[in-house]
């Protein structure tokens, strides 16, 4: 694990002592009141225990895939003493991060057996010789298309999720996490107050507490639409970060009520907040699309979700075309006719049963 030269060996210690205490497994309201402070009282504090944070997550790989018990060795059996926390972290151990940072982490011998502590450091051992790409990936769940499929997560929450969508989850202590990399999605996130719920999409991050909304990821914009509770639409450069700390009190957001929505742009700045008319967020999960002044192109990315043979776009102009439009998704060609209609488009369909949507001659 590296660390930036500008972080020095004071802060890494006080990191260091954190992440013990926050990984001890008796953490009150008041110790975790006094860490958030910490952490908001300087952007290096946040870096630093991102840090340790990594290489805590890769270091409890390494000892599962060692045989270890885990719990024990970390700590988080209840017969093992919890670290005292009646007065703020030590600055101990100046020069040697990473002595005192495992002083905390892995419990001190008069606390386990001999035989454990061999353990702890043959996992360590095997860990410091592990390489990265071994580390285990995130669950994942994907769909093909006009598969619409819902999935239950440990914490209670249920996502119904697109077809032809793909997202990957990260449940920690502090935070709960899914990545949609493509697709759409629609989140119906269990209330936890001590575990904020995240959804990363692009560059786009997302936070909730508990709430019902839709995500959807269309090139290079990310669509979300509140249906009930209040979420948090941020861009941060970090998004990494924010997730270790579940700490976005610093950032610039637009806060989202339901009947609201947002159209996210690519390295864009925070988008405006519209009213939703006509679209209810998670309508398709009926088998029913329905658009609000969609452009032609989103229209046509989420068609391809739902239908075997290709529906193309001759030119970039017509996919600017704007519509209001609803039709079920077993029902394509209703739209077709529709768009002929109103917009100055031709269709073409070819013997595979590929379409192709050309300016009209």
């Amino acid at each position: 694990m590296e660390f930036s030269a500008k972080l020095d060996e004071k802060l890494e210690d006080e990191a260091a002592e954190w992440h013990a205490l926050m990984h001890s497994g008796d953490v009150d309201p008041e110790l975790r009141k006094r860490f958030e402070s910490w952490l908001a009282a300087d952007h290096n504090h946040r870096r630093a225990y991102a840090g340790f944070e990594q290489v805590y997550r890769d270091l409890d790989y390494a000892l599962v895939a060692a045989e270890v018990d885990v719990d024990a060795v970390l700590g988080r059996s209840e017969d093992i003493e919890a670290p005292d926390t009646s007065s703020p972290p030590a600055q101990t151990h100046a020069g040697a991060k990473w002595k005192a940072w495992l002083g905390g982490f892995i419990p001190r011998p008069a606390l386990i057996g001999g035989g454990m502590a061999a353990a702890a450091a043959a996992a360590l051992a095997l860990f410091l010789t592990f390489p990265v790409l071994d580390a285990p990936q995130s669950p994942a769940y994907s769909t093909q298309i006009a598969e619409i499929t819902e999935i239950r997560l440990e914490d209670g929450s249920v996502i119904t999720l697109g077809a032809q969508s793909k997202i990957e989850t990260a449940f920690t202590d502090t935070s709960r996490q899914v990545t949609l990399v493509s697709g759409e999605a629609f989140f119906d996130v269990a209330k936890d107050e001590n575990r904020p719920f995240f959804v990363i999409a692009d560059d786009t991050l997302v936070r909730v507490v508990g709430t019902q909304f839709d995500v959807k990821h269309s090139g290079e914009t990310i669509h979300i639409a509140v249906l009930e509770g209040v979420v948090e639409v941020t861009k941060p450069q970090d998004i990494q970060e924010i997730l270790v700390t579940a700490d976005t009190s610093g950032l610039a957001k637009q806060v989202l009520t339901a009947g609201q929505k947002v159209e996210a742009f690519r390295l864009a700045a925070l988008p405006i907040v519209q009213q939703v008319e006509r679209a209810p967020p998670g309508v398709w999960r009926t088998g029913r699309l329905a658009y609000e002044d969609a452009s032609l192109a989103e229209i046509v990315t989420d068609l391809g979700r739902y239908r075997e043979q290709p529906i193309r776009l001759a030119s970039s102009d017509i996919g600017a075309l704007r519509s209001t439009v609803a039709f079920e998704v077993d029902d394509i060609d209703q739209f077709l006719e529709v768009i002929e209609t109103i917009h100055p488009v031709e269709i073409e369909k070819s013997s595979s049963g590929a379409i192709i949507i050309r300016p009209k001659r």
